[in-house]
């Protein structure tokens, strides 16, 4: 279903060996190959962190604005402004995954080509191959886990039944097909690592673990880490899960060929590498006091202008009391004519003291309504209003 993909990536692989003669050196240069090929994606993401940095300002604007509320609605008010920062600028917060995505693919693809070394590289037929395979079995070779290349080491021994069998199955003669030889310094590397029965491949898991777990502590120095992130970083159970990918690589390297393990390995230096220098060239910038002071008032000020040309909701949140104005009150009829019934009652509180100097001499004072009779009166309207 692949071979469109695999069978070029093979021919690169066999045109390094063309001038190196080793198969470890040229998957090695085939690694430094996909490492420039993807060297725009690592670029991609170098960007994706520098506008990332020079949003952290604004966010850390709106997180201080949301500092202390702890309730669901706070912290969904706040991702929601945050994603609305992000929409404005143009900025996908995923938009940096995808170098990390690629690697496990193409591991896989690599993968398939050593062990599939005469299909891919030497470029035979899967009919020919199926039966130097069934050939080889009949004859009691033992091939190994992975049949291809245990039929390439027996091919390559010069027997006489391997002879045989590559003149009456082959189309042309055997040396002209570069047959694949795994080795660094005549050691084998071929085989899969083992504990039981343990052999001195097991080196090679012990080295996938290091290369990449120091690969993924080296680059996070020179990739921006949102302050969040980095707390979380600290937490355990961030701790663990940086150790369980380079487990998960760990236990590949046992289920695979120790050549594909050497590759991982590079794979990683080469990483280290060039991150490295793409964070010279492209530098993130660091934020400081004074950009998130103005961020602030700037985005403080933006937020006021959006609030303002929508129509004031009051809220069962607490969280919108202090957030939002009401709308001035307007007095409905009943409260108007209130109003003025106390008014009238104020203005016969100060009129009253010339007509008790009048009728002081009579004995009599005449009542003045008072606002509770005021208040009294309308009682006893509104009763009134309801039985009718």
């Amino acid at each position: 279903m692949f071979d469109f993909l695999l069978k070029p990536l093979g021919y690169v692989i066999q045109f390094f060996y063309s001038f190196t003669h080793s198969y470890l050196l040229s998957v090695l240069l085939f690694a430094l190959v996909i490492e420039i090929i993807l060297s725009p994606l690592q670029i991609k993401q170098q960007k994706s962190s520098i506008k990332q940095a020079k949003l952290a300002p604004k966010v850390k604007a709106i997180q201080k604005k949301y500092a202390g509320r702890t309730d669901n609605v706070s912290k969904q008010k706040m991702q929601q402004e945050t994603m609305d920062l992000y929409r404005e600028e143009g900025f996908n917060p995923a938009g940096g995954c995808l170098p990390l995505l690629i690697q496990l693919p193409v591991i896989l693809c690599v993968w398939r080509i050593i062990t599939q070394p005469l299909k891919y590289i030497c470029g035979i037929s899967s009919e020919a191959v199926t039966n130097l395979t069934n050939m080889a079995k009949n004859l009691g070779v033992n091939l190994g886990t992975y049949s291809e290349m245990g039929l390439s080491n027996w091919l390559r021994s010069g027997s006489q039944s391997a002879q045989a069998a590559a003149a009456h199955f082959l189309e042309k003669p055997l040396t002209e097909y570069r047959l694949p030889e795994f080795k660094l310094f005549s050691l084998d590397l071929s085989p899969n690592p083992s504990i039981n029965p343990i052999n001195w491949l097991v080196i090679i898991p012990v080295l996938v673990f290091l290369a990449m777990w120091g690969s993924m502590v080296i680059m996070k120095k020179f990739t921006y880490q949102a302050p969040e992130a980095a707390e979380a970083q600290n937490k355990i159970s961030m701790k663990i899960m940086n150790l369980a990918m380079p487990a998960l690589s760990t236990w590949f390297s046992f289920q695979m060929p120790a050549v594909v393990g050497v590759y991982w390995i590079f794979r990683n230096i080469l990483s280290v590498g060039e991150r490295f220098l793409i964070s010279k060239i492209f530098p993130i910038p660091q934020m400081t006091d004074d950009e998130i002071a103005k961020a602030e008032k700037e985005y403080g000020g933006k937020i006021k202008e959006k609030e303002a040309n929508k129509p004031p909701v009051r809220s069962l949140h607490r969280i919108d009391w202090d957030d939002e104005e009401l709308p001035p009150a307007t007095p409905d009829a009943e409260d108007e004519d209130d109003e003025e019934e106390v008014k009238e009652a104020e203005e016969a509180e100060d009129t009253a003291a010339p007509t008790e100097e009048k009728k002081a001499g009579s004995g009599l004072i005449e009542r003045v309504p008072m606002k509770e009779d005021v208040k009294e009166k309308k009682e006893k309207k509104q009763k009134k209003n309801k039985k009718e």
